[in-house]
């Protein structure tokens, strides 16, 4: 079997763009073609402005990166450029929901995708698919990957404002202890896997039931690393926050990692600090790929 290579990203709050441009010039960079990315939730899927929730509109407000996804929801000359350039396509982009998404929009979107398909697509030019709530997808590989959308709202430190959809259900994790999948994306991670009081205990329970290969999840900023609980042989990974506001207006370290699959097994590295360095908010438009 073939090995196929994976960039995971953190939450990118509307950052579409610029992480798709990331992704092309790390395969120019290390002459390898990708098999897709995958993304760990607060997309910032917002496509009419006029539905931004109060705390990407506070974001916003200051910076327009916030408002990305309207770069690809309507055909512009500065996506086709990138999706239908000279070099070739992107990888497409498999994401989960966070708590910072128009999850109506996200319901018209996933109605319009047919209900036999585990994922659907929220762009218009079919490179942007969101993997159902507690379904599996199979990628090329074959990966397969299982989100789990929203965050926990039980906690002790939970946040208690957040949308139905941005809630992690019951129905999902228990639809998922019984299958078999070889990555799961969340939003949120285990139980205080990162602060006490705060995370999910299902999905713990989850990762210890179904026993993937590998968790990767975001939510808590510039934080990231291996986590360190008990949940068996899977590995378990917080990434950062892709926003390149830090350390130079640069993508920040931690933000992306590379997960490499062959033959049922992977390994993952955060991609190198000094690389991501040159990627930065007012470069990353005009950098050759």
């Amino acid at each position: 079997m073939s090995t196929t290579r994976y960039l995971i990203f953190g939450d990118l709050h509307g950052r579409v763009l610029p992480a798709f441009r990331l992704a092309l010039r790390w395969e120019r960079a290390h002459e390898i073609r990708l098999d897709g990315l995958l993304q760990v939730g607060d997309l910032g899927y917002f496509p009419d402005t006029g539905r931004l929730d109060r705390a990407t509109a506070r974001h916003a407000a200051d910076d327009p990166l916030e408002l990305g996804t309207s770069l690809v929801v309507e055909p512009n000359r500065e996506a086709d450029e990138l999706f239908h350039g000279s070099d070739g396509p992107p990888p497409s982009l498999w994401f989960t929901a966070g708590n910072h998404e128009d999850f109506d929009t996200l319901a018209e979107r996933e109605v319009g995708g047919g209900c036999r398909s585990s994922s659907f697509a929220v762009d218009a030019y079919g490179f942007v698919r969101c993997i159902r709530d507690g379904r599996v997808e199979t990628l090329p590989g074959p990966l397969r990957v299982e989100a789990v959308w929203g965050i926990d709202d039980r906690a002790p430190n939970a946040r208690r404002r957040t949308p139905e959809r941005g809630r992690i259900r019951d129905r999902s994790l228990s639809t998922l202890a019984g299958t078999a999948f070889d990555v799961l994306i969340s939003h949120d991670g285990p139980r205080d896997a990162v602060l006490t009081g705060s995370g999910s205990d299902g999905l713990g329970v989850l990762i210890g039931l179904a026993r993937p290969a590998f968790a990767f999840f975001g939510h808590y900023g510039s934080r990231f690393g291996r986590v360190a609980v008990t949940t068996g042989s899977t590995q378990i990974y917080q990434m950062a926050g892709f926003e390149m506001r830090r350390g130079g207006a640069s993508a920040e370290e931690g933000s992306v990692g590379l997960l490499t699959w062959e033959n049922g097994a992977g390994t993952f590295e955060y991609l190198d600090a000094a690389w991501l360095r040159g990627f930065t908010r007012y470069n990353w438009r005009h950098l050759p790929i």
